[in-house]
């Protein structure tokens, strides 16, 4: 069975927040584990603006400046931007609850 599409995009999402923040941080991309404070590996205000800038651009919404200390971990953060965009999704194609 195929991966779902929201599934796909957690992983491409997620992978690519772990090599941007490693980068950020000057860290190792496998230093990074999805599951881990965002904030264990220094991630302070100034980067986590840069971190948001560089997701809001990715994704193409804007996304709330506490964001990240709401979702303080790769994982839980990715699922809050994956939700919004699968949410998003079902809107414009007219699958949304009423």
């Amino acid at each position: 069975m195929p991966a779902s599409p929201a599934h796909v995009l957690r992983a491409e999402l997620q992978s690519w927040l772990c090599g941007f923040l490693a980068e950020e941080l000057k860290l190792s991309r496998d230093a990074i584990d999805p599951g881990t404070p965002m904030t264990d590996y220094g991630l302070d205000s100034v980067a986590a603006l840069s971190v948001l800038a560089e997701a809001e651009e990715r994704v193409g919404f804007e996304i709330e400046p506490d964001a990240l200390w709401e979702f303080p971990t790769v994982a839980a953060f990715t699922e809050s931007l994956v939700g919004r965009m699968v949410a998003a999704d079902a809107t414009i194609s007219g699958d949304a609850p009423p």
